[in-house]
């Protein structure tokens, strides 16, 4: 092997670990977002169970409301 394919190859090889380190690098950023969306959709998701929870008792209570209405003699 002549000195010049070996300095093609090195060049090649830190190419190769340039990219290398690239990729590692995006891959923790993606991890980090993911762990941040991952905590937004279970802060959401608890959301939205409060909210279904509230929904259902205030249905509950106009049931009732609607209830004592309706065993009113209004005629």
């Amino acid at each position: 092997m002549d000195l010049e394919n070996l300095e093609h190859l090195e060049f090649q090889l830190e190419r190769l670990l340039e990219l290398h380190e690239k990729v590692k690098e995006e891959k923790a950023q993606a991890e980090i977002r993911l762990r941040e969306k991952e905590s937004e959709f279970a802060t959401l998701k608890g959301q939205l169970h409060r909210y279904e929870q509230e929904r259902r008792e205030l249905r509950a209570r106009l049931d009732k409301i609607i209830g004592q209405f309706e065993r009113l003699d209004l005629s």
